[in-house]
């Protein structure tokens, strides 16, 4: 059987340009053609695709993602500290503390030594701790504030019945700078070591300020910042307010003040006066108060009525917070 020749002197004639090349030179393309080296062309990769398998996306022990539980955080012994003179501001000093503003947080087993006098100025641990929590309303890297009296809202949504409940406010120190215009007395005066801060002030020191600035001392007094907000927020959940401070000597310029400044729809229901330094009398069912005095709300609340006690600051000073921990409760 004959074999084929090596074609070492043979031409061939190209698929491609019909041209003559050596036949050693000749190669075939996939289609079959035959064509010179020079005019080879490969595949296109893409007239013969690779199989290709998707990326993988899914784990195979997957699980759904979890919203973190709140984690408590524990404070220092004295992180509690009151904010400046006359405002209702508590700073909570907790480096790290990764709150912003808006959230709230609940407070526990807080230990606290808010002064007893003035009586504006102590707040009880229970309200501190109270289990609704509290709106921070500022931040900064190491601290966090919140104000106590922001369970008002709630203490009204909760108790006021519109066309039953009778909700009074206190005048001196809730809706009038009486504690600013008492240190400022009796601080040239040489009473108060730490004015214009008001601790060490003191009952004796109060009636002093008051006798001294005689009658015009309550007419003369300013109207706290907070004063009108609170007003507008009591008549927006029980659709009036009245006033209730204590008598009977100054009455009439108490009169005067309020009827001065609280006009058209802001004006009172009532003025009404406590005799004795006792409100227990204006108590009872579907009866609410305001006020910056323990002994008051408490004299109201034992005569079946129901009261929340109102807060300011003293001045910038730390009150411990012992065995206090804090945890987030909602955004």
């Amino acid at each position: 059987m004959s074999s084929f020749s090596t074609g070492k002197y043979a031409l061939a004639i190209s698929d491609r340009s019909g041209m003559a090349f050596p036949y050693k030179e000749m190669v075939k393309e996939w289609n079959g053609a035959l064509v010179h080296i020079s005019e080879f062309e490969a595949k296109h990769p893409q007239l013969q695709p690779r199989s290709h398998r998707g990326d993988a996306q899914s784990l195979r022990n997957s699980r759904p993602d979890r919203v973190e539980p709140p984690i408590s955080q524990i404070l220092t012994d004295n992180a509690l500290q009151a904010g400046p003179t006359d405002s209702e501001i508590i700073t909570v000093n907790l480096p790290g503390h990764g709150f912003k503003v808006g959230d709230v947080i609940r407070i526990d087993g807080c230990e606290s030594f808010f002064p007893e006098y003035p009586e504006v100025s102590h707040i009880e641990d229970d309200d501190i701790n109270i289990a609704t929590g509290h709106t921070i309303t500022a931040v900064t890297s190491n601290s966090f504030d919140f104000n106590p009296n922001d369970q008002i809202t709630a203490f009204l949504t909760a108790n006021c019945i519109p066309g039953t409940t009778t909700v009074y406010i206190d005048m001196d120190g809730v809706l009038t700078e009486y504690y600013q215009a008492v240190v400022d007395y009796a601080g040239p005066a040489g009473y108060l070591p730490l004015a214009p801060d008001w601790y060490y002030l003191t009952a004796a020191i109060e009636i002093e300020a008051v006798t001294a600035g005689g009658s015009s001392f309550f007419s003369n007094l300013g109207k706290r910042a907070e004063a009108d907000a609170l007003v507008d927020l009591v008549i927006a959940k029980n659709g009036s307010w009245d006033v209730l401070s204590t008598g009977p000597t100054y009455n009439n310029e108490k009169t005067a003040w309020i009827n001065a400044r609280y006009t058209g729809a802001r004006a009172p229901n009532s003025l009404n006066f406590a005799t004795n330094f006792n409100k227990g009398p204006f108590g009872g069912a579907n009866k609410l108060l305001i006020d910056d005095r323990l002994v008051y709300v408490d004299q109201f609340e034992a005569a079946g009525g129901k009261g929340f006690k109102y807060w300011e600051s003293g001045g910038i000073t730390n009150f411990g917070g012992r065995n206090m921990s804090i945890t987030k409760i909602s955004t």
